[in-house]
């Protein structure tokens, strides 16, 4: 992380960065083999966890005062929080409409589509405000993400020791470079709506529906893909004798997300208008979502917007129905979100480096060569930083994607294949 440090624009120095991170991933990934290895029979001693937590806090701490160059996402947070400071709802105005022009401050060149408003759910909008208040800037908006992360590795600790695994285990959430480097280095908002999710999960573990419910619409506010945990409510819901008393639950959803809303629904229409945007127009780093538009596209066009668009609700359609499939078929609440999320990642047709940031908390529970190998090898997205330094032109090229679904797609198929014919290998290695 110090080599991370040392090279300052890391957008401009995109093979340098996969060269340190190749080594980071390469000691990450003998230390998680040394987990897994020990951690099948043994739970850790409190001197090992202290140790995994102390590490985790100082490889993210060496980069929190770092500015951020591979996104600069956090930027638009605290626009809208300096927005909302001033008394003005975030969703009334795109950053470069005149009526906000007095509050645009040398910070506002690195604002991302300022013409467009913002898609950032409620909740998150909050936290901006109040990270304005106290400490505006992207170091106040890394501290306030770094603290939800606190929590997420607290969370995933009591979800280890409930169901008597290796403590230490947390190390594959808290030691894993693409935590670090997008939270710590590029300070993206995704820990909050993680957070809130782990604990809906682990709410819904306890038999606790009222808590499951209220927390997993507070992680909706957040980032609304936990919206695609709803069908985990109705199969515990389902499994119940017929009763009013659980089914009261459900309330707290639409009271909580109704509350949630209420401070902003004078922009009317204009607090879906950034998102409208995002989800008709959006496309980067796809995987099935890029070999399907490949199958179906018209070569005579540049752009097929009707391919496009069938993908996007065949995606959506199919999204919906694993989410479904998995909310009612698998008890287990983290092993269900677990695979409903890894097909969101593969299904979506926009996968940002920091998306997988939603499945690694989940590998500390299950670990997974393929996704654990993804969440180094996604780093190769960023390869379309060098034409944009050059250029200003955004081009993915075709091997950046090869380079990062081969290798796991391929690894996902080895994998059953291994672990049938050598089980006791693959069982002190990875489940």
């Amino acid at each position: 992380m110090i080599c991370l440090l040392l090279l300052g624009d890391l957008s401009g120095s995109i093979p340098a960065l996969w060269l340190i991170l190749a080594g980071a991933f390469a000691c990450y990934g003998a230390a998680v083999l040394i987990v897994l290895r020990r951690g099948n029979v043994l739970h850790c001693s409190n001197l090992s966890l202290l140790l995994v937590l102390i590490f985790g806090l100082l490889f993210r701490a060496t980069l929190l005062a770092s500015p951020p160059s591979l996104s600069h996402d956090v930027y638009r947070y605290v626009w809208d929080g300096r927005v909302q400071s001033a008394g003005i709802n975030p969703y009334a105005f795109a950053p470069s409409a005149p009526a906000v022009a007095e509050l645009r401050d040398a910070s506002f060149a690195l604002i991302n589509h300022p013409d467009i408003s913002t898609i950032y759910p409620p909740l998150s909008q909050l936290l901006f405000r109040v990270v304005c208040t106290i400490h505006p800037g992207p170091f106040g908006m890394k501290v306030a993400f770094l603290l939800c992360e606190a929590g997420i590795v607290a969370v995933l600790i009591a979800v280890l020791r409930r169901r008597g695994l290796d403590e230490s285990r947390v190390l594959i959430y808290a030691w894993n470079p693409l935590a670090i480097v997008e939270i710590a280095g590029s300070g993206h908002m995704d820990p909050m709506g993680i957070l809130l999710l782990l604990l809906a999960a682990h709410a819904l573990s306890l038999g606790r529906r009222g808590t499951a419910t209220a927390t997993l619409a507070g992680a909706f506010l957040a980032k609304l893909l936990p919206a695609l945990a709803l069908p985990l409510l109705w199969r515990r819901l389902a499994a119940e004798p017929i009763s009013l008393r659980p089914r009261l639950a459900l309330i707290w959803f639409p009271i909580v997300v109704a509350g949630g809303l209420a401070p902003y629904a004078g922009a009317g229409w204009k607090m879906v208008a950034g998102l409208s945007t995002y989800l008709d127009k959006w496309r980067f780093n796809d995987a099935a979502f890029s070999v399907a538009y490949w199958l179906l596209r018209d070569p005579t066009l540049a752009v097929d917007d009707a391919a496009l668009a069938l993908l996007r609700q065949t995606s959506a359609l199919l999204l919906a129905a694993v989410a479904c499939w998995a909310g009612w078929r698998i008890a287990d609440p983290f092993r269900a979100l677990f695979l409903i999320f890894g097909a969101y990642l593969l299904l979506s047709p926009t996968l940002h480096p920091w998306y997988l940031l939603w499945i690694l908390p989940f590998l500390a529970l299950f670990p997974n060569p393929a996704w654990l190998l993804l969440s180094g090898l996604v780093f190769l997205a960023y390869e379309v930083l060098i034409g944009y330094g050059r250029n200003r032109v955004w081009v993915e090229q075709d091997w950046v994607k090869w380079a990062q679904f081969g290798p796991f797609f391929l690894t996902a198929l080895a994998t059953p294949v291994y672990r049938r014919w050598r089980p006791a290998a693959a069982g002190e290695c990875m489940e």
